[in-house]
């Protein structure tokens, strides 16, 4: 078992001996008082008797407002449960607990070890660690996991997980993950709708929440291109969050597309940003301008990126004859993009088909 996955484990909580000690003292004087006063004739059985309840009341008391308080409530509680059953015996037996326990608190084999005793060989895949940490509620699952692992437990995992993953969603979204949310907008089991919507919900309104703050930070300095940047990556993000209707994310995108050209002017032509340019042009179906834009780059940058998008618009202009010669381009092939990039290959191909036989584009879309 590796250091990472140790430290996963579930730990046991401390022991709070001493101060379980001095209540379960307190409570056996006052059972012995009560004893003694009966003994002696000071007062009646209903008095003692209300006296020992209350006692008990109170340590049940103690013993939940600690546990709210996420402290250790074991010894309190079998110190409340015991005083009401077995009265001054309680005490006593608790703090015979309380020795025991420290006793063997001292010389108990650390969790971890024991565990790896139990299961040398033991290793988890990705997707189990994954499903424990969904199922555990830690904030780094989603960090673990890939969109295709999240969907795969929205598509196979039980009620529980699915909840889990639509929980983790809401608070730590990123435009990445859009598809499973959108998977879990469409699950089966209304349940899950519903948490998923009300999650798009809340998404949304910090997307929008925070673009306004922005557009403040915009508005008070409006040349200063680093408060434009961060503007035009939020919409870009907004946009793709899959949380908008066609028409909204069709003005979030130009929208993203205008800051982007602005702090483009101001920063002097940055690569990403000539990219992102580009990218939301082809979304809006500025296809003529998309194109001029992409072939630009391609030619500016060594960058194999803009190749693609520039391959995309001669498909969608069904300008065959350069979109042969923009795929026969050696940097396709000598940075390894097609390796790099996981399931682009399918879309390469679909346009050297295309480009072979003249195949208009609105008959097979990639």
């Amino acid at each position: 078992m590796s250091g990472q996955e140790a430290i996963d484990l579930p730990q046991e909580h401390p022991v709070r001996i001493s101060g379980e000690a001095a209540v379960a003292a307190v409570a056996l004087m006052v059972e012995a008082a009560l004893v003694w006063s009966v003994m002696r004739g000071l007062v009646g059985w209903p008095p003692a008797i209300a006296g020992h309840l209350l006692l008990s009341l109170a340590l049940a008391l103690l013993a939940t407002w600690r546990g709210h308080k996420g402290g250790e409530t074991r010894l309190l509680t079998w110190l409340a449960w015991l005083t009401l059953t077995m009265g001054p015996a309680g005490p006593v037996a608790t703090g015979l607990l309380a020795v025991m326990t420290l006793i063997f608190t001292r010389t108990a084999r650390p969790f971890e070890e024991w565990y790896e005793s139990l299961f040398p060989d033991d290793h988890e895949t990705r997707s189990e660690l994954l499903y424990r940490r969904l199922l555990a509620g830690r904030e780094d699952a989603l960090a673990e996991g890939s969109v295709s692992s999240l969907t795969d437990v929205l598509f196979t995992g039980s009620t529980r997980a699915k909840q889990a993953v639509v929980a983790l969603l809401a608070r730590r979204f990123r435009s990445e993950f859009a598809p499973a949310l959108q998977m879990a907008l469409a699950d089966p089991e209304a349940s899950i709708r519903v948490q998923a919507a009300t999650a798009a919900s809340a998404i949304e309104e910090r997307y929008h929440n925070t673009r306004l703050d922005l557009e403040d930070a915009v508005q008070a300095a409006p040349e200063d291109p680093d408060a434009l940047l961060a503007l035009a990556q939020h919409l870009d993000d907004y946009a793709y969050a899959g949380v908008l209707d066609d028409d909204r994310q069709q003005a979030v995108m130009r929208d993203a597309l205008t800051a982007y050209r602005t702090a483009n002017r101001l920063l002097g032509a940055r690569e990403d940003v000539d990219l992102a340019v580009g990218r939301l042009m082809l979304r809006l179906d500025m296809i003529e301008e998309a194109e001029l834009h992409m072939s630009g780059l391609t030619l500016r940058y060594e960058d194999p990126r803009p190749l693609l998008w520039h391959a995309e618009c001669l498909f969608r202009l069904r300008r065959f004859d350069d979109l042969r010669r923009v795929l026969n381009e050696p940097k396709l092939t000598q940075l390894g993009l097609r390796d790099e990039y996981s399931g682009i290959n399918p879309m390469i191909n679909l346009w050297q088909i295309s480009a072979l036989v003249g195949l208009d584009p609105m008959d097979a879309s990639p």
